[in-house]
This record gives structure tokens, sequence and C-alpha cells, in this order.
């Protein structure tokens, strides 16, 4: 998960691991429809085979064939590798290449999703859901879900560790100097953090103060605080 250092008052006693209130639109209601997902059923399956065809691609890239693909009924073609016609085919629809490290990503399938239906000759609001036009909640509730304003949390003089996959949610105590919170949180298990030292804590604590949980670049996929620290210490 996202980490993210926040300034809150000392006495701030939001529950750790619980999304902010004033993250929360109280006016979210999913799509009956949809499901909340503002999608048809035809273009949920175009976008989960749309997945698979750029998994073909990144495993072309990595030359290796993905457990996936040893199982599936693909006839002539299972358990192979595919050579690089196949880079080059995902490579076209994404419109880039995948990452050495992650492969293509949910960025490449949605181009990818796209190109598609363009090709088709279908419109581009192609596989929304009918009920909400996409938005994925009813449209009587969009209105006072389009006007609700987010709230920060209190800033005062502390300093806490926020994670940003969810909402947003403190996962540190609060404590007085950027140096208690480094030293607590090198021996916290969050995922690929654990193990990061004391210094890269420190240095991105009392500078970035946000980072992804991992970063894939040309040292390989790494932990996201100790990969930002090192960008922004070059």
């Amino acid at each position: 998960m996202g980490r993210k250092v926040r300034r809150v008052p000392m006495d701030f006693d939001w529950p750790l691991h619980k999304p902010w209130r004033g993250f929360i639109n109280p006016h979210w209601k999913e799509c009956p429809v949809c499901k909340g997902s503002g999608s048809t059923v035809a273009a949920t399956r175009l976008s989960d085979l749309v997945r698979l065809l750029l998994l073909s691609g990144s495993d072309a890239a990595r030359k290796r064939c993905h457990p996936y693909f040893n199982d599936m009924p693909l006839h002539e073609s299972v358990g192979k590798v595919c050579g690089r016609e196949m880079l080059e085919l995902t490579t076209g629809l994404a419109g880039r290449a995948p990452s050495p490290c992650l492969g293509h990503d949910a960025i490449d399938s949605w181009s990818a999703e796209k190109k598609i239906i363009q090709a088709a000759g279908l419109p581009e609001d192609w596989g929304t859901c009918p009920a909400c036009r996409g938005a994925g909640i009813p449209a009587e509730n969009k209105p006072a879900y389009d006007a609700w304003q987010q709230e920060d949390p209190p800033s005062g003089e502390g300093w806490q560790i926020w994670e940003t996959v969810s909402e947003g949610s403190p996962i540190s105590p609060v404590f007085a100097t950027p140096e208690e919170l480094a030293r607590y949180s090198v021996g916290t298990r969050w995922g690929a953090d654990n193990g990061t030292s004391y210094e890269t804590w420190l240095a991105f604590i009392t500078g970035p103060g946000h980072a992804p949980s991992m970063v894939g670049d040309e040292h390989g996929l790494r932990d996201g605080v100790q990969a930002i620290v090192d960008m922004c210490s070059q």
C-alpha cells in the first residue's frame, strides 16, 4: 500500500486502519444494475480477455509461459511461449511496451480496450452501463455525490504515517518528532516496506513524505519508500 506522512495534533486519536470519515463520501451507493462498475457484462468480459492477451505480451518479453496458459483450452498454443510477434501486438494495442518488472498494467489494458472498440467501429461509450451511464452510482445520487467535498484531518505538530490504498487511514501512532516515527517504522511489517532502514525512513518522513508501496525500475521491483528516497537524493 502507499504511504503518506501527515502532520496532525498530538492528541489526534482516530483509530488505526480505519478510513478517515472526511475521506468517505456519504452519498455513495452502488448502481443496482452494474453493481458499481459502470460497465456492462460484455465490457467486463472484454476487459478480462484483454488482460489475458496483454499477459501473453508480458510473457513474450520475459520469454516464458505463465501458468494460466498451461491449463487453458488454447488448443495448439497451450504451454508454449509466444515470440516477438505477440510482444509487438500487445505493445501496439497498449501504446507502449510492457514494463520489465511489472509487465503491462491497468493503463495498458484500458488503452487496448479502447483501440479494440474503435477498430470494431463501435461508439466510445460502448459497454457503458445504461442505468448509471458509467458513474457507478444511481442518477439520483450523483448530484449530491459530486457536490460533496473532502475534509482533511486536522493539522498539528505531530507526525503520523497513513496508508493511501483505501480512502486513507492512519497506520502509526502520532509522534512528537520525525526521529521517533522513523524508529517506530523500522519495527513494523508494512508489506514491501519491511526491512527499510531507520535512515531511509527518516529521509522519507522529513523529505518527500509520500510513496507507492512498490516501484519497478532498473533495480527491479523494490520498496517504494526506498525507491523514492533514492530518486530524491540524485
